[in-house]
């Protein structure tokens, strides 16, 4: 089987040369590798190219056939590294904590310990907004994802 820590450091290799940002490396049982990587202005075909052509290039496939895929994690995607987080400071997201709570809103920080979530709610009988600002311990959180907004 392919080893993981393998795929991880090929991956790295131009991954970072990109000034790009690994998400997340998988792989199966049955030798399906997915790597995930993004940043600020997300991942072009080009880029998936570039990391996937190092990677086939470094692992033989008539020793071990395996199926590759490289992309960015999409935004429907659960945030999985603290680069997700900074990005996406001032987009909408929901999260899970491990107290069943659910809290929508604004992304206003992140650092290791926590994130804060900026809340608007209607207050009843009144027009303006009560806008609240909820800090987030890192350790309690379930999940994060992106809230996609239509207009």
């Amino acid at each position: 089987m392919i080893s993981k820590e393998r795929v991880k450091e090929l991956a790295l290799e131009k991954i970072v040369e990109l000034d790009y940002f690994l998400v997340d490396v998988k792989v199966s049982s049955t030798n399906e590798i997915t790597v995930l990587f993004d940043n600020e202005e997300g991942v072009g075909i080009k880029e998936c190219l570039f990391v996937s052509r190092h990677i086939e290039g470094n692992i033989d496939r008539d020793i071990e056939d395996y199926q590759l895929t490289v992309c960015s994690p999409g935004i429907e995607k659960r945030f999985v590294v603290k680069e997700q987080y900074l990005k996406n400071i001032g987009r909408g997201v929901k999260v899970k904590t491990d107290e069943g709570d659910i809290i929508k809103g604004e992304l206003k920080s992140y650092s290791d310990k926590n994130i804060v979530v900026e809340t608007s709610k209607k207050q009843k009988n009144k027009k303006e907004l009560l806008i609240e600002q909820i800090t987030i311990p890192t350790d309690t959180i379930i999940e994060t994802k992106l809230i996609i907004k239509f207009k």
